[in-house]
C-alpha cells in the first residue's frame, strides 16, 4: 500500500495534469468555432468564382477537354501533432482505398501530404512523397498555404501535362464527429459543368469580361483550385480540433476518476494510520497503567 507522501504526489499529479487538458480542451473547442467561420465566409468567395465562370459560359467561352494522362495527384491532409484519436489512421485508410481503386483503373497516383503525421504513414506503407506541405498554424496562414500548393501543381501540371488533382480530407459532421471524404478538385465534374451553363444570370446587369475567356479561364482555374483546397484545409484542421476535443473530454474523464479514486484511498490510509497511531498510544497506556498497579 502507497504512504500519504507517495498518494499526495500522486494526486498533485493528477491535478496538474486534468489542468493541462482542460486547457487544451479549451483551446481546441476555440479553434473549431475559428475554422468553421473561415469555412462559412469561404462560401461568398466561392459564389464569385462560380458566378465568373456563368459569365464564361455565357460570353461563349468553353473548357478544353482535359488532356488524357494517366497520372494524378491525391493530397492527403492529416496533422502535425497527436492526441487527436484515430484521426490520422481513418485518413490513412481512405487514401490507400482510393489509391487502390485509382490504380486498378489503369491511372498512376502519386501522394502529396500536409501533416507529418499522415506522411510519415504513407512513407511507412513504401509510399515516395514528392510533395509534401505543412499544416497552417492559424485561420490566417491557410491562405498562404493553399496558394503554395496550387502553384506546385500548376508547376507539376506544367511538367507532367497531367490536369488531375483530388483530396483526401475529413469533414465535420454532427454531433462533433468527423468522417473522411475525396473531392475532386480537377478535372472539372462535367455534371457541374452543364449545371452552372444552365443557370440564369442573378440579375438583369450582364456580365462583361474584360480580357480573353482563354486567359479568364486560366485565372478561374487557379481561384477554383485556390478555393477547393482551402475549404478542404478549413474542414480538416475543424475535424482535427473535433478530434481532439473528443479525446481531451475521455481523458479528463478518466484523470477524474483516477483522482477520485487516489483521494479515496489517501482518505482510508490516512485513517487507517490515525486508527494505528490510536491504538498504539491506548495500548501503551494499558500496559503502563499495569505497571503502575
Amino acid at each position: 500500500m502507497d504512504d500519504l507522501e507517495s498518494l499526495k504526489k500522486r494526486i498533485k499529479t493528477a491535478g496538474d495534469l486534468l489542468s493541462v487538458v482542460k486547457t487544451m480542451k479549451n483551446l481546441a473547442a476555440v479553434n473549431i468555432r475559428h475554422f468553421e467561420g473561415a469555412a462559412l465566409s469561404l462560401e461568398e468567395y466561392r459564389r464569385v468564382v462560380n458566378m465568373g465562370w456563368q459569365a464564361l459560359f455565357r460570353s461563349g467561352g468553353h473548357l478544353v477537354a482535359p488532356r488524357q494522362n494517366p497520372k494524378i495527384v491525391l493530397l492527403v491532409i492529416g496533422s502535425d501533432q497527436g492526441m487527436c484519436g484515430q484521426f490520422n489512421e481513418v485518413i490513412l485508410q481512405e487514401a490507400l482505398i482510393r489509391f487502390g481503386d485509382l490504380h486498378g483503373q489503369g491511372l498512376q497516383p502519386v501522394f502529396w501530404t500536409a501533416g507529418e503525421k499522415i506522411r510519415a504513414a504513407l512513407e511507412d506503407e513504401g509510399h515516395t512523397i514528392p510533395q509534401h506541405f505543412s499544416l497552417p498554424g492559424s485561420v490566417s496562414s491557410i491562405k498562404q498555404v493553399a496558394e503554395s500548393l496550387g502553384d506546385a501543381f500548376v508547376e507539376w501540371e506544367r511538367e507532367t501535362r497531367a490536369q488531375a488533382l483530388r483530396v483526401i480530407h475529413h469533414q465535420l459532421v454532427k454531433e462533433g464527429g468527423f468522417e473522411p471524404m475525396c473531392a475532386q478538385i480537377l478535372p472539372l465534374d462535367q455534371a457541374w459543368i452543364n449545371k452552372t451553363k444552365s443557370l440564369p444570370w442573378p440579375n438583369r446587369c450582364l456580365p462583361l469580361i474584360g480580357m480573353s475567356p482563354e486567359e479568364f479561364s486560366v485565372q478561374l482555374f487557379r481561384q477554383h483550385i485556390f478555393v477547393t483546397i482551402y475549404a478542404a484545409f478549413t474542414q480538416s484542421m475543424a475535424s482535427e480540433n473535433a478530434a481532439r476535443l473528443r479525446s481531451m473530454q475521455a481523458a479528463e474523464k478518466n484523470i477524474l476518476e483516477i483522482e477520485e479514486r487516489l483521494v479515496g484511498l489517501f482518505r482510508e490510509t490516512r485513517q487507517s494510520v490515525i486508527t494505528a497511531e490510536l491504538l498504539d498510544i491506548v495500548s501503551g497506556f494499558e500496559s503502563l497503567k499495569d505497571e503502575i498497579t
